[in-house]
């Protein structure tokens, strides 16, 4: 059995029934699915988010695997991504309490607990809008955000890591007065809900495609022009990107059909095709 608590959690959560308590926890239900509940609780005047794993059955891993799809079984995925990303220099949450149980995976029961996010606004929602800034400023907001998702992909795909989930808006912003907001400041766009992600020495070819695709479609009906794609490219590729993008153009173009599919059946109308990628046809 593992079980790791935070020295702020470990007056609440104590004994040798410590485990058993954290499993019956309750609290905000945010999600119940799988054999899994993510659920928001209070101690102390702050807020956690815990997501506990009570075993999905065989009849579920049997299913994903049908499915030719990497059932989730505990929630060790979540804390290994967390900290391969804290090491990769890419913020994230802050795991304060984890626990596994059980060898058998059908049955397996197992925890991780974070604090909850300051930045509590998805970036998908918040490039919508852009804080109400306008001018100059809003486009020099938007292209800091653009070269912190670049960046954070980078990081990420470059560690062995991917998401599987890689939308905009699984990043989270600052609800704040952008108003005051300076090109100077430091931006922290924590990427969240890693416990499908995937860890190898390096990322396939095929799960490039489906994380860059995912970003691609959530990013088409952000206001993202044409330059904020090469701001992308410049921060992801890196400054021989122009070279490399057409060395590379059938992984591209895979990244824009799989983005174009997704929109054809989520938006019900044709993707619009950004200019950078449209000589890659």
């Amino acid at each position: 059995m593992i079980i790791e608590l935070s020295e702020e959690l470990q007056n609440k959560f104590h004994g040798s029934d410590s485990f058993d308590q954290v499993m019956a926890l309750q609290g905000e239900v945010y999600r119940a699915k799988e054999g899994r509940r993510t659920i928001m609780f209070e101690h102390q005047g702050r807020e956690y988010f815990a997501k506990i794993h009570h075993g999905i059955g065989w009849g579920e891993i049997w299913k994903n695997l049908t499915s030719i799809r990497l059932p989730v079984t505990n929630a060790s995925n979540e804390w290994k991504a967390v900290d391969l990303l804290e090491k990769s220099v890419v913020a994230t949450v802050k795991i304060v309490g984890k626990g596994m149980r059980g060898s058998n995976p059908a049955k397996c029961e197992s925890f991780v607990i974070m604090e909850a996010l300051d930045e509590q606004v998805e970036v998908e929602d918040f490039l919508k809008e852009m804080g109400g800034l306008d001018g100059r400023r809003r486009v020099e907001l938007k292209r800091a955000i653009v070269r912190q998702v670049a960046d954070a992909a980078r990081r990420m795909h470059g560690a062995g890591m991917n998401h599987r989930d890689f939308y905009l808006c699984h990043f989270h912003i600052l609800e704040r007065d952008w108003s005051e907001w300076s090109p100077e400041e430091e931006l922290r766009l924590p990427l969240i809900d890693l416990h499908r992600a995937q860890i190898r020495n390096s990322v396939p070819r095929r799960w490039l495609i489906k994380d860059l695709g995912a970003l691609l479609f959530s990013a088409v009906d952000c206001q993202i022009s044409d330059r904020d794609l090469v701001t992308f490219l410049k921060i992801y590729i890196g400054p021989n990107w122009r070279m490399r993008l057409r060395e590379d153009a059938g992984l591209w173009l895979s990244v824009v059909r799989r983005a174009a599919k997704f929109y054809q059946l989520h938006r019900r109308k044709p993707m619009r095709l950004p200019g950078v990628f449209r000589h890659l046809r």
